[in-house]
């Protein structure tokens, strides 16, 4: 390891050691009851929210796949993350209001008072099975990330090395902090986060020759938001079907994201935050896709996936890369702490009561932290695993988020707005979407295994897919539902009374009205749609 290298290494270790001591000594403050651990005493105003949102949003996975996707085909990488946005903004005012008015806990409780304790169940299962694949996928990237930017060779063992050092750090302050210490951190680390993209953006598009220079050697598909049909990449029928459709369902029912919403003040500042976080996403135009394009033209022949690393290492001069790979470790960090509160909650409040139903409040949240635990272990040891995928990470990341979230997301939905469901059409959903869910994501990604699905899905768009396994679910949530019983009165009661008027009565200008916000974030968005 030569001078350089270890100046930028030691920036990296001072920074993640000085977010760890941070992330705990403000959660231990209010992790001393149940509620303060999982929801930080509801006490989080629109600021935290809209930043903790983002942060863990835009994880190791935007900062690598996303600038490689960009890297390959231009700013339609922006797509998931403006339909993202979007996704935010409409949950905010028919999903929201909801939730925090009834004061549940954790997302699953909503399906538990809608549908049944199985329902809640299925939910739990299923995110706990994500996070379990994900975890090795996280652990990954970021190892991937760190050792391209230092040049060091990409071998297992050096994967366990790093993953192992990145997650001791995460994992104490996640699970000793509680969710407070998850979304301060989330805070702190989207300021390093965005002054270290700033600094490749701006170093880069000198080192192009300015703006001009960039734009008139960028292909014009790659400044097309909306590709066409059969683009193999990312096809514009693909995004406002599939990926828009997973997008507002991950909005409605994420627990991940959603729950520090569930923490805030009240709704004023729980949809104020959501609306910054879905605002907040269109920066990854400027901070992730165009040194994507700034690194296709730079260095036309690397890996596209190591695209943001090969220029901080070349472009950057030294401490100065640290930095920036502090920001793309607080990337990381931001999505496994959020990940790592929210299983914890899950087992703790969800899982752990129902299978042992005499079991003190306290012995759920530690069995629900040693699971968390378990779980970065897990995700350590797997990292490895990601080797052998030629699949892009970005692809990876949005393909296994996308089938199994989406039988969550359509229970909400039409629980939310379908009366007559009931639960023996929700925990069917939820069954077979995670049956089949998981028998795709393994049999279109595993080498060697694509035979076993049929020719007709295994050659389409992982996004042209995904409405039509909408559609078949929602067949089987409507068919079993009109088979069986309409559920109880208090089932759907509960929706009607809690649903509050979504502005205060207290006259305010229009510039603090949630609606006028939201009509600029609107505005905002669909003139990107027109300018590219």
């Amino acid at each position: 390891m030569n001078a350089s290298q270890l100046i930028d290494l030691s920036v990296v270790a001072v920074y993640i050691l000085a977010i760890t001591v941070i992330g705990i000594w403000i959660g231990k403050k209010r992790a001393k009851t149940t509620e303060g651990y999982f929801l930080g005493d509801r006490q989080f105003n629109w600021v935290m929210i809209g930043f903790s949102l983002f942060a863990t949003n835009v994880a190791m996975q935007f900062f690598v796949g996303g600038t490689g996707k960009a890297y390959k085909i231009g700013i339609a990488a922006l797509t998931p993350e403006l339909l993202g946005g979007l996704g935010l903004s409409i949950s905010a005012i028919i999903f929201i209001p909801l939730y925090l008015r009834t004061s549940i806990t954790t997302l699953p409780q909503f399906l538990e008072k809608r549908f049944n304790s199985w329902a809640k169940l299925f939910y739990g299962g299923v995110f706990v099975a994500l996070a379990v694949i994900t975890s090795p996928l996280s652990m990954y990237t970021a190892s991937l990330a760190v050792l391209s930017l230092f040049n060091f060779e990409i071998t297992p063992t050096n994967i366990y090395i790093v993953s192992a050092a990145v997650a001791c750090t995460v994992g104490l302050y996640a699970v000793v902090g509680g969710l407070t210490a998850v979304v301060i951190t989330d805070m702190i680390q989207v300021i390093i986060m965005l002054v270290g993209a700033a600094l490749v953006l701006f170093i880069g598009v000198y080192s192009v020759g300015g703006i001009g220079e960039l734009l008139s050697n960028t292909r014009a598909d790659q400044l097309e938001l909306l590709r066409p049909h059969n683009d193999p990449e990312f096809p514009w029928s693909a995004m406002v079907t599939g990926q828009l459709l997973a997008s507002c369902l991950w909005a409605f029912s994420n627990i991940s994201m959603l729950q520090r919403v569930l923490g805030a003040k009240n709704l004023e500042h729980a949809q104020k935050g959501m609306l910054l976080g879905a605002g907040l996403k269109m920066l990854g135009l400027l901070f992730f896709i165009v040194p994507g394009l700034i690194a296709s033209q730079l260095y036309p022949n690397i890996m596209p996936d190591t695209a943001y690393t090969t220029l901080v290492r070349e472009l950057l001069p030294v401490g100065l890369s640290g930095l920036v790979l502090a920001g793309m470790i607080a990337a990381m960090m931001s999505s496994q702490d959020s990940g790592i509160n929210a299983m914890a909650s899950i087992v703790s409040l969800d899982i752990y009561p129902v299978i042992r139903k005499k079991a003190s409040e306290r012995e759920g949240v530690f069995v629900g932290k040693m699971l968390a635990v378990s779980n970065i272990i897990w995700g350590v040891a797997a990292a490895p695993l990601f080797l052998t995928v030629e699949e892009g990470l970005f692809d990876l990341m949005l393909k296994f988020g996308g089938f199994l979230m989406m039988p969550n997301g359509l229970c909400y939905l039409l629980g939310r707005f379908w009366n007559r469901g009931n639960h023996q059409g929700c925990v069917t959903t939820l069954a077979c979407g995670a049956v089949f869910g998981l028998y795709y994501n393994f049999t279109s990604t595993i080498n060697g295994y694509e035979y076993l699905l049929p020719g007709f899905i295994a050659n389409l768009h992982y996004y042209h897919l995904l409405p039509l396994f909408a559609i078949f679910l929602a067949t089987i949530f409507v068919v079993v539902s009109l088979a069986f019983p309409a559920p109880a009165k208090e089932k759907t009661d509960f929706i009607r009374f809690n649903t509050p008027e979504t502005e205060s009565k207290t006259p305010k200008p229009f510039y603090r009205k949630f609606g006028f916000w939201w009509a600029l974030y609107l505005t905002v968005f669909v003139s990107l749609y027109i300018i590219f």
